[in-house]
């Protein structure tokens, strides 16, 4: 059987929180078996020198390189993924993966996997959650997703203390299943394009 070798590159280790909606992505519209890694351990310099270090030690079919576009345009960090690519040799398929500002403006889609991500899956109070058109506006997803899973844990100010927001962070993209709303977000919906377009490319090859 045909195994595909898939890496995801990120700009920090943070960025592992896409792998079980990558995963999701592939079991939809990879046709073969796939093997995804986290390229772990190349460092935070140049994207260009962290690809060919991700090249080195993660060697893969298809490549995943995410880039937040932090307040810039998503085909400047397209650009920008093209002209480091052109230095690696052999140069695998690759897909970027460009949420808008951050890749937790994604995860702020699913108010079940958040409520579950805090521990309190039956809680009833309002997170305050963005609407979905207003997700890819908002300024800093990173800190309305750890308020809204604070709030989610219902929890008193010092018991919230203990809570580690930042492992559940990582929990809500485990549990996340509203991909009908998700595919609503340019960016995402941009990005499962480009996964189903590549497979379908692979398979007319082939």
């Amino acid at each position: 059987m045909k195994l595909i070798r898939v890496t995801l590159v990120g700009d920090g280790s943070s960025d592992k929180l896409l792998m079980p909606i990558l995963e999701t992505l592939l079991d939809l519209h990879c046709p073969d078996a796939y093997k995804l890694q986290f390229a772990e351990g190349i460092g935070h310099g140049p994207l260009n020198e962290r690809l060919q270090k991700a090249q080195k030690l993660f060697p893969c079919d298809l490549l995943f390189i995410h880039r937040d576009s932090e307040n810039r345009p998503s085909s400047e960090r397209e650009t920008e993924i093209a002209e480091a690519l052109k230095q690696l040799r052999p140069r695998p398929a690759s897909i970027p993966v460009i949420p808008v500002r951050m890749s937790e403006s994604w995860l702020l889609i699913d108010e079940s996997a958040i409520r579950g991500a805090a521990g309190n899956p039956t809680g009833t109070m309002d997170l305050k959650l963005p609407s979905v058109k207003a997700i890819e506006n908002i300024p800093d997803p990173k800190a309305r997703l750890l308020n809204c899973i604070e709030l989610a844990t219902n929890l008193s100010a010092r018991r919230r203390r203990q809570f580690n927001v930042s492992a559940a962070r990582h929990r809500v993209s485990e549990l996340l299943q509203d991909y009908e709303n998700l595919r609503k977000i340019p960016s995402f919906d941009q990005t499962e394009k480009k996964i189903k377009a590549h497979f379908l490319q692979a398979s007319l090859i082939n």
